[in-house]
């Protein structure tokens, strides 16, 4: 490992609060701006987000040496950025500077820290951020929900020139570019990494907005977890409880797209019986779902508690129905089942 590599590490360590050697890092303050250095005079300047609810850090980093640029890093810590969609930065209200994926930005070392690596866009950006007030981040995360970041900039020229003074520079050499000696971060585990988030804020309140689902803490869906799992490249899938009986448990299923025509989508399934024939349902019983074969299980009833079971598959953009069998009997234990779809 590089021992610029150390230092970055090290340093993000040191920035979020964690034990460090006093001996190995000294760090001063100028306005919102932290300035790290090293003993061999690795310096980094950090500013935190000015969201009360964000943990999110940007990092403008220089080594020592007379050849060395800068870099300029934003870590979107707690929260995971999409790293195949644009994100987009302005100072002070400006005109966004969109960023793509690749050719302009690039996570490097952590799955959370992305680096601007187009020197166009570091060039404008270094000119803008030491004649502005707020740097604002904008970027979706990979469940698809918009995230803005700010980041105030009071202090920032002081402390880029304390790092001038620090490594011996001419003080104003603010040339930048891409990270160099780092490693790639890895991939990301997106079905793991959405199960432990849990479920989105903004699918929960609307999900609560159903008369007919209780809340999370009821007594008879206390201690009963969501369902959550990739559906594909960009879809999610969110099978939230919604109340117990009889039947079983009961759950809305949602999906979560992220791509082009993204957005929350409640989802609702053919039924069947005897009673009223096909009809649509937007609740499922004791749901199960295999990630690997894309593939749903599940019961459900009518109003009259004549059930079905079904089997269905996601296909590109929907859940294709593969076979479902209605019970000939209403109400109590469902008895003579007959198969609807496909029919024998």
């Amino acid at each position: 490992m590089s021992r610029r590599l150390v230092f970055a590490v090290a340093f993000f360590a040191f920035a979020l609060g964690a034990a460090a050697d006093a001996s190995a890092a000294v760090s001063k303050r100028f306005g919102s701006v932290t300035v790290t250095c090293d003993d061999e005079r690795h310096c980094a300047a950090s500013i935190q987000a000015a969201n009360a609810d964000k943990a999110s850090v940007v990092v403008l980093q220089r080594s020592p040496e007379s050849r060395a640029r800068w870099t300029v890093s934003i870590s979107t810590l707690g929260v995971l950025a999409d790293r195949d969609r644009p994100v987009a930065l302005s100072v002070d209200n400006g005109v966004d500077s969109t960023l793509y994926p690749g050719s302009d930005y690039a996570p490097f070392v952590h799955p959370s820290d992305y680096y601007i690596v187009s020197p166009a866009a570091l060039g404008r950006l270094m000119l803008q951020i030491q004649r502005g007030h707020m740097l604002r981040f904008s970027f979706i995360d990979i469940a698809g929900n918009a995230h803005t970041d700010r980041f105030p900039l009071d202090g920032l020229a002081d402390a880029l020139n304390e790092i001038d003074r620090q490594q011996g520079r001419i003080p104003g050499d603010r040339r930048a570019g891409p990270p160099e000696n780092l490693p790639e971060a890895p991939d990301v585990d997106a079905g793991a990494h959405l199960s432990a988030a849990g479920v989105p804020p903004r699918l929960l309140e609307l999900h609560l907005a159903s008369a007919a689902c209780e809340k999370p803490d009821a007594a008879d869906i206390a201690g009963a977890e969501p369902l959550i799992a990739p559906l594909g490249e960009t879809a999610t899938l969110y099978v939230i409880p919604c109340y117990r009986n009889a039947s079983g448990l009961a759950s809305r299923l949602y999906t979560i797209d992220r791509g082009e025509i993204g957005g929350i989508n409640p989802l609702l399934f053919a039924g069947f019986s005897e009673r009223l024939g096909w009809y649509g349902v937007d609740v499922l019983f004791d749901v199960a779902y295999d990630a690997e074969s894309r593939r749903l299980e599940a019961s459900g009833a009518d109003d009259q508690g004549c059930a079905f079971r079904a089997g269905w598959t996601f296909t590109d953009t929907a859940f294709r129905l593969d076979r479902l069998s209605a019970a000939t009997s209403c109400g109590g234990a469902a008895s003579g089942w007959t198969d609807v779809y496909p029919a024998r």
